[in-house]
């Protein structure tokens, strides 16, 4: 269960109130020209300090929707983060939202794709969140956890193989790149590649969620991405999770009270 991931995080414990504080942010990157990253800070009241949970989001399948993405797509995620005691931070990659700098997270023709290069890209923008929270005094990245969707989940193990200090643990909801349509991902033989690259370095403990009816990134690839993770190295719990709706790939983002009993 995630709840069993995170319990090595003894700073991490619920809110006695449910009082919030929510904080705008941009993130300083230097790709990201002078907007940086557009972000939002949601932390418990009281001083802290609270420990970071970076929040990463999908890419949809339209990149014309990139742009009319925002941090408020992941608000409720974040708020069950912070009702566990952490401050999480939701953040905007180049090319999404009003963050800065041009998009990065191109991985090539359909036939051919480079998901490891794009996974880096990716990780990088959240390598940068990271350090921006370092020094504050109500935040602290000591035991950090890094949860991603999607294209967010596949960024969040790729953080993983290459660790900021402090990261103690990864989850990863549904993760992977390429679906262009339901059930039809380009080049999953690159994808399941991908993974078993970042298995070789990735040491940190991540969980993994997919649904049984997730039309992104269906069962057999969700589960030939972890056999070829944990088979290169890295350290996965993988949760089967139930069909959810009409496309489990919405189970972070509108099955709240299902994962968070998990």
């Amino acid at each position: 269960a995630w709840l069993v991931l995170l319990r090595p995080l003894a700073a991490a414990r619920p809110a006695i109130a449910q009082d919030y504080i929510r904080e705008e942010l941009r993130i300083p990157r230097p790709a990201a020209g002078p907007r940086g990253l557009e972000a939002l800070l949601i932390r418990p009241a009281g001083d802290g300090p609270h420990p970071l949970a970076l929040i990463s989001h999908g890419a949809p399948r339209d990149g014309a929707a990139r742009q009319a993405m925002s941090t408020n797509g992941l608000y409720r995620q974040g708020i069950e983060f912070a009702r566990r005691g952490f401050a999480a931070l939701l953040v905007m990659r180049r090319g999404y939202g009003t963050s800065g700098g041009e998009y990065a997270e191109n991985s090539g023709p359909c036939a051919n794709r480079d998901y490891l290069r794009t996974a880096r890209t990716s990780a990088a923008d959240l390598r940068a969140a990271v350090q921006a929270m370092q020094g504050r005094s109500d935040v602290t990245t000591n035991g950090f956890i890094a949860v991603g969707v999607s294209a967010g989940g596949i960024a969040s193990v790729a953080l993983s193989a290459d660790p900021p200090p402090g990261l103690a643990a990864a989850i990863n909801f549904a993760g992977g790149r390429g679906s262009r349509a339901a059930d039809d991902v380009c080049d999953e033989d690159s994808l399941v590649r991908t993974f078993a690259a970042l298995g070789r370095t990735s040491r940190v403990p991540t969980l993994w969620v997919y649904a049984q009816n997730d039309r992104f990134f269906g069962p057999a690839l969700a589960r030939r991405m972890q056999s070829a993770f944990t088979g290169a190295g890295g350290r996965a719990e993988f949760i089967d999770a139930a069909a959810f709706g009409d496309d489990g790939h919405s189970l972070f983002p509108r099955g709240i009270a299902i994962w968070t009993s998990m």
